[in-house]
């Protein structure tokens, strides 16, 4: 008896160890093969039209989705972002250039003339910024110079230089195209590894797969909504090249933490600095109320009505996701919510049937 006890601990240990070392190895590669699952499993129904149009080749059809998911929405993101970057630097730039050539006051100050209700109710804080005119201007410059040269680096880098960002793509694409074309294998065998029924082991990745295309619907659909509202603004306060800035306004609205902000932000200092302070005031307010709150109001509000699961879980599985998962996490998060309420759901069940089953007189009349 006691040898089969020790012989049972060593068994387990030996095979915990083995477990937590193959996830260990596995780990390096978390990011890619994560991207890649949400990838799949939200295209899986393209890739049974496109596998059932090629007579079922599977790795002709994995391939094609796999190419055109490069050329579709790979290459715009890496070509919008590089937008974003160089914009963010010439701003900077000129913001620099125009601080070199004017004091900080003659720039922020507004015509008494032109506008005395804005210099009526800012009097006190021109006053006070002519006194520290000098210190405030210098390290203006100082964040000016330093943050183009750190956009500027780090763009560069981001999109041209960094190997591991590269790899990192290489892998995701590497899995991906073994997804799309072995994703019913590796499904069937996940839902074998379940110790449920079957069919409560459908449900949850049923759940799963209806999680994912719900985050990512929702997400689309915020970043039309924050878009469509930044390029209302642009036309209206007669920005330069309005849609493009709507375009990135919108792309931006997928970066955690920063989203929009990054756009419409040095729109308005572009606006303060040039002397267009009322509609730097106005993209100031509405960008702050609208533009950027929107996100947190619209897209638990999308996910939570397609996944039947309360905009407040949603709200906050967004945000825990974001600061231990990153970006990931936008998916990651609801996706665990979703699965803790199946696990909870299907054993709830469970046990209510054998309360029930144990219920004296709970048989047939």
């Amino acid at each position: 008896m006691q040898r089969h006890f020790i012989s049972t601990i060593i068994g387990f240990l030996l095979a915990a160890t083995v477990i937590f070392l193959t996830l260990r190895l596995y780990l390096p590669f978390f990011q890619p093969i994560a991207w890649a699952a949400v990838i799949a499993l939200f295209l899986h129904p393209l890739n049974r039209l496109l596998r059932k149009g090629l007579g079922g080749r599977k790795g002709l059809a994995a391939l094609i989705m796999c190419l055109l998911f490069v050329l579709l929405v790979f290459v715009p993101l890496v070509f919008a972002l590089t937008n974003l970057t160089s914009q963010a630097v010439e701003i900077l730039t000129n913001l620099k250039t125009q601080l070199e050539k004017e004091s900080l006051t003659s720039i922020l100050t507004p015509d008494p003339e032109k506008y005395p209700r804005l210099y009526a109710l800012g009097k006190i804080f021109f006053e006070r910024l002519a006194v520290y005119e000098k210190e405030i201007q210098s390290a203006l410059l100082s964040i000016a110079s330093s943050a183009g040269q750190f956009l500027l680096s780090r763009g560069t880098t981001i999109f041209r230089n960094t190997v591991n960002l590269i790899l990192q793509v290489v892998f995701m694409l590497f899995t991906l195209f073994y997804l799309f074309r072995d994703g019913d294998y590796f499904v069937e065998g996940i839902k074998g590894l379940l110790p449920v029924h079957p069919e409560e082991a459908n449900r949850i990745i049923e759940k799963v797969q209806q999680v994912i295309e719900a985050t990512l619907y929702g997400s689309i659909l915020t970043a039309l909504a924050q878009g469509g509202l930044a390029l209302i603004i642009y036309l209206i306060l007669g920005v330069k090249s309005p849609f493009l800035l709507g375009l990135l306004t919108a792309l931006a609205s997928f970066i955690p933490l920063v989203g929009t902000a990054i756009v419409w932000l040095p729109v308005v200092l572009y606006f303060a600095f040039s002397g267009a302070y009322i509609k730097a005031v106005i993209l100031l307010a509405y960008g702050s109320l609208f533009i950027s709150q929107i996100d947190s109001l619209i897209r638990p509000y999308f996910i939570g009505g397609r996944t039947e699961i309360h905009n407040l879980f949603i709200f906050f599985s967004i945000l825990g996701g974001l600061k231990f998962f990153g970006f990931l996490g936008v998916f990651l998060g609801p996706i665990l919510v979703a699965l803790t309420i199946s696990i909870i759901e299907i054993y709830h069940t469970k046990l209510a049937e054998e309360i029930y089953a144990g219920t004296p007189g709970s048989g047939d009349y």
